[in-house]
């Protein structure tokens, strides 16, 4: 789980993009990101979220997102993104999400 705090923009993604490809390098494939201390996200933002599940879903695994501020979920909602990003209110929502979706044995070799 990553836990992110502050405004994800164009100064702070490539720390998070660092972070998300060191996890998923090393064989992670149940990831939460909680963006329940972000209150702003920006463009790139968005595209490291989207990179990041499309990447994780191909190697089988689940991807999942903690956000309960209502901008950020409209963002998501009206971009479309919410057909890619799988967003949950609570960790706990999400974990239980990705205990619904386990990795796939493939993705497990």
């Amino acid at each position: 789980m990553v836990t992110v705090a502050g405004e994800l923009d164009v100064v702070t993604v490539p720390g998070l993009r660092d972070e998300l490809g060191r996890i998923v390098g090393e064989g992670g494939r149940e990831i939460v990101v909680d963006l329940v201390g972000v209150p702003f996200l920006d463009s790139g933002a968005l595209a490291l979220l989207v990179e990041t599940s499309k990447r994780v879903d191909a190697l089988g695994g689940v991807f999942a997102i903690v956000c309960d501020d209502r901008r950020i979920i409209r963002i998501i909602e009206i971009t479309g993104l919410d057909r890619v990003l799988r967003c949950h209110p609570t960790l706990r929502d999400a974990l239980e999400s990705i205990a619904r979706y386990p990795v796939s044995k493939a993705a497990a070799r």
